[in-house]
């Protein structure tokens, strides 16, 4: 059975979105903010996400970007109104489909049934980790290395770390971090993100002030640097 995570906190939408998906014998679960819809993906595994363009805690275009960064997972977003800034954001940010509500429930069914028999065609095929030097970032398996060996990364570290590395050499905001990453395990402050990044760079063997993986900018935020010295 297919699942689908809805991210919407409008609950009359949720049940029309439910009696749509029945023929489609898909398991409907719901998440009412932006941060439940990244904590959703993060543990539940859905199959594809419908996203609503208003979550009450963060932006839609963020909770988009914080998907996009735990991996190539079918995405339809759903907006209340047309408005072409917000569909280029929304598909520049990782939405596969934009869709402006109401939306015929035979239309959704079908664009949910291309999405998943799209996803049955290619699940079989494994992504190829990514290489930068000695670190390999592996994100079917969840796991990086370093030279070879294993890194320990708490789950807050380890999704910061697929956050920059999903877009070398952007700047991402402590704000942007915050929201991909669902918070840290210090709380929701964006200050936080500096103990997380000095974490990671410590298990990644940068040293204070050191060049390496994670740069700063100051002013602006961090971002992950693709080649290092020597290195492709």
């Amino acid at each position: 059975m297919a699942r689908v995570l809805l991210i919407d906190k409008d609950p009359a939408l949720c049940d029309e979105v439910r009696q749509a998906l029945l023929p489609l014998h898909a398991e409907v679960f719901v998440a009412s903010t932006g941060q439940s819809g990244l904590a959703s993906v993060r543990q539940r595994c859905p199959d594809l996400v419908l996203l609503g363009a208003d979550p009450p805690d963060i932006s839609a275009v963020d909770v988009c970007r914080g998907i996009r960064a735990a991996g190539a997972l079918p995405v339809v977003f759903l907006s209340a109104r047309e408005d072409d800034d917000e569909a280029i954001a929304a598909l520049d940010a990782g939405a596969d489909w934009y869709l402006v509500k109401p939306v015929a429930a035979r239309v959704l069914q079908s664009y949910v049934a291309a999405a998943l028999r799209h996803l049955g065609r290619v699940r079989p095929e494994r992504a190829p980790a990514e290489r930068y030097g000695a670190l390999l970032i592996d994100r079917v398996a969840v796991e990086v290395t370093l030279g070879g060996r294993r890194i320990p990364l708490a789950h807050s570290e380890r999704m910061l770390l697929f956050a920059l590395s999903a877009a070398p050499d952007r700047v991402f905001s402590r704000e942007d971090l915050l929201a991909v990453t669902g918070g840290t395990d210090g709380g929701t402050n964006p200050r936080n993100i500096d103990s997380c990044v000095k974490r990671l760079r410590s298990k990644l063997g940068q040293s204070r002030g050191a060049p390496g993986f994670i740069d700063t900018v100051r002013g602006r935020g961090y971002r992950f640097r693709a080649r290092q010295d020597g290195c492709l």
